[in-house]
């Protein structure tokens, strides 16, 4: 009886290896190395602002694409300011020149995992120089072609007044002593955008000019109550040009007290 349970035993532990080196066998044949992918040549490199005088140069219609082709290997370098992670841009992102303070939309053929901080290399060759309305694009741009060189390389809102917004396309701006004009409403509507006006008053109480605050209904904030008092708000300048008007607007990264704090007493 002992010989048998040997014997049993013995089988049993054979196939049990015999199966443990199929699936390791198997395990290894599976387990390929990710192939390695090549960064794309960095090429001729532009500033923001070469790219920007480009298209200028070719008339800055509110609506044109596919206008210039980056046919070669050439890079842009540039901080990214704003990306996906609120829901209020949706494969886009913005990027500016921390020397010159030249700023640009990259709009992009998928999402991506850029972060605002994010020090980063964009290879053009392929992309599109176009605008939407009025802002200037990088368009038709694979997100596998923006080469993340660093972290958290954060870049500084300008403090600007109402009245010079226009100088400060795509920027990241920060505009103090504002306040909503009617408050009593969240940032987007459930259906569609928000637009919301922004008033800005000089340190006298002074009615300085007004903005709208643009915000998408899948942005995390949507549905958020808009801040009561006046204070200060961060935004990214952009631009909506139709054939009979021209809307300047900003675009908000999120309402921490970082980027929108307004607790101070209003004006009106």
């Amino acid at each position: 009886m002992f010989k048998n349970i040997k014997r049993y035993g013995l089988l049993i532990l054979v196939a049990a290896m015999t199966l443990s080196s199929c699936v390791k066998k198997d395990a290894r044949q599976n387990n390929y190395p990710a192939p390695v992918i090549p960064e794309p040549a960095i090429g001729t490199v532009f500033t923001v602002g070469q790219i920007l005088d480009v298209w200028r140069d070719s008339g800055a219609q509110p609506n044109y694409v596919n206008d210039t082709i980056f046919k070669d290997d050439c890079s842009v370098y540039g901080i990214v300011t704003d990306d996906e992670t609120s829901g209020n841009l949706y494969k886009a992102s913005f990027i500016q020149d921390r020397a010159e303070g030249e700023a640009i939309e990259l709009y992009l053929k998928g999402v991506s995992g850029l972060r605002i901080g994010d020090s980063v290399r964009v290879c053009l060759k392929g992309a599109v120089l176009g605008a939407y309305r009025g802002t200037p694009q990088i368009q038709n741009l694979d997100p596998i072609n923006i080469i993340v060189l660093k972290n958290e390389q954060y870049i500084e809102p300008i403090v600007v007044n109402i009245n010079e917004i226009e100088n400060h396309l795509c920027q990241l701006v920060r505009l103090e002593t504002v306040q909503f004009l009617t408050p009593d409403t969240t940032w987007a509507d459930p259906d569609g955008y928000g637009e919301r006006t922004l008033q800005q008053f000089d340190e006298n109480g002074g009615f300085v000019g007004e903005i709208m605050v643009r915000t998408s209904n899948y942005a995390a904030f949507a549905e958020k109550q808009l801040p009561q008092g006046n204070g200060y708000l961060n935004a990214i300048v952009t631009v909506y040009t139709s054939s009979s008007n021209e809307t300047w607007q900003l675009v908000v990264r999120g309402v921490s007290p970082a980027e929108v704090l307004m607790e101070g007493p209003r004006y009106n």
